[in-house]
């Protein structure tokens, strides 16, 4: 029982210990919650870690002596699929009938006495390929996806969780696929259904002074090597989702969050898949955030760092598809040359590596910024009106002093001129460093 509770839809927290649930710009807000239960709208912000997922369900509003307070609700109170709407059958036929086509094994759900449906589709694919299609369009709890999660797996087949909201409660929580469409009337041919989120690709990101990000690792710095992303896939579209994970050319692949929070599932390509675990045991939702013995080491879910109010919000706040690239760096990364890492001497002062490589890009920077500004219209000519700066012109030139900011702010917050006395004198010899291809 609790009496802290986040309403999603308004985006506050209500204190159930005060009349007017401690927004008096909400008069009737009570009314409205009270015995209305409706997934996805209120969440706790104190129990609120199961398994690395944000909340075990979703919370009811009960009175106990008159007195609300917020329970609980692992499953739907209320039914969470009604009647199959016809998006959702638009769907499951066209899903069956893609696969069909391919010559894919396809079983379509069939009703229980009680109304309820088994999975949407179900398809056996190449090989060892057995995937269970669940097409959810409506609201549903976080512990009813689990369990049917894990019902499908424990029968040998892989689920596939097809959404057509941002915000759809499977999306992380088991293997999943996004789309975009909204009526039947759009579920037409494959050009209408183009993949939005679910499925990505593994690039490695070089990590030098031309990468705006810090370095992941070292929280500071560049490392000169190249560390792992998964960035969303474009140009996918359903039909393309359907064969190729029957075939086997997309499997999934579950990543934990290194804060011990949610973590990610995606459907990935094999060799991606291959070269990312590099050897490791694919990780199940529940276990250890760590990659294991020959990878490196990844921080150990923990107390959240920012409060168990402040860390849920942040949590509940943005999209849970909010299609962003996924840093896994603590995952998969690959070391940088020596000569990035190797030290400069000068006079009395060793130098890092990584600080000489920040000072050369600084010294381009600017020089890239003094190029565009002799390039722009003398400031006379514009004070008499005989020229003006275009919108382009300030941009480029606010781009370029923004990055030149940036870079002098990084170099300046070094760990390195802690360790220095005469910071004039550590100056110069970067500067000297900076300059020469070798240093002495």
């Amino acid at each position: 029982m609790t009496y802290s509770v986040w309403h999603r839809g308004l985006g506050i927290t209500l204190d159930l210990t005060e009349a007017d649930l401690g927004h008096p710009e909400y008069p009737r807000l009570l009314d409205e919650i009270y015995g209305n239960y409706q997934p996805d709208l209120l969440y706790c912000l104190e129990a609120h870690q199961d398994e690395g997922f944000v909340c075990p369900g979703f919370m009811a509003i009960r009175k106990v002596s008159g007195r609300p307070h917020a329970m609980h609700v692992a499953k739907g109170e209320r039914p969470e699929t009604k009647a199959e709407s016809d998006l959702h059958k638009a769907l499951r036929d066209y899903t069956a009938e893609v696969a069909s086509g391919e010559g894919f094994r396809v079983a379509r759900a069939e009703e229980t006495e009680h109304g309820k449906q088994r999975r949407d589709v179900t398809v056996e694919g190449a090989g060892k390929q057995r995937l269970a299609y669940e097409i959810q369009l409506a609201a549903i709890a976080g512990g009813s996806v689990d369990e049917r999660t894990r019902n499908a797996r424990r029968e040998g087949l892989t689920p596939l969780w097809l959404v057509n909201n941002e915000n759809a409660i499977p999306i992380d929580r088991a293997p999943w696929a996004r789309l975009n469409v909204q009526s039947w009337r759009d579920v037409t041919d494959r050009a209408a259904l183009p993949v939005r989120g679910g499925v990505k690709h593994l690039h490695m990101s070089r990590c030098d002074w031309g990468n705006p990000v810090p370095c992941p690792q070292q929280g500071a710095g560049r490392c000169g090597g190249r560390h792992a992303l998964w960035e969303p896939v474009r140009g996918l579209y359903y039909d393309d989702v359907i064969r190729r994970t029957a075939t086997g050319e997309l499997v999934s692949l579950y990543l934990p969050h290194p804060a011990g929070r949610r973590g990610w599932h995606m459907w990935v390509t094999p060799t991606d898949k291959e070269e990312f675990l590099e050897g490791r045991p694919e990780p199940i939702p529940g276990g250890s955030a760590a990659p294991g013995p020959g990878g490196p080491d990844m921080p150990t879910p923990g107390p959240d760092p920012e409060g168990a109010g402040v860390g849920v919000r942040t949590e509940l706040t943005r999209a849970r598809d909010d299609e962003r690239p996924i840093d896994a760096a603590l995952w998969h990364t690959e070391p940088g040359p020596s000569a990035f890492s190797r030290p400069f001497t000068v006079g009395e002062f060793v130098i890092p590596g990584d600080l000489v490589a920040a000072r050369r890009t600084f010294t381009r920077a600017l020089e890239h910024c003094e190029d565009i500004a002799a390039h722009l219209p003398l400031g006379a000519d514009i004070a008499a009106g005989r020229a003006e700066l275009t919108g382009d012109q300030r941009e480029r030139l606010a781009d370029a002093r923004e990055r030149c900011r940036r870079l002098a702010e990084e170099m300046h917050t070094h760990p390195w001129w802690r360790t220095v006395e005469d910071r004039h004198a550590a100056r110069e010899a970067l500067t000297y460093a900076a300059t020469h291809d070798s240093a002495f």
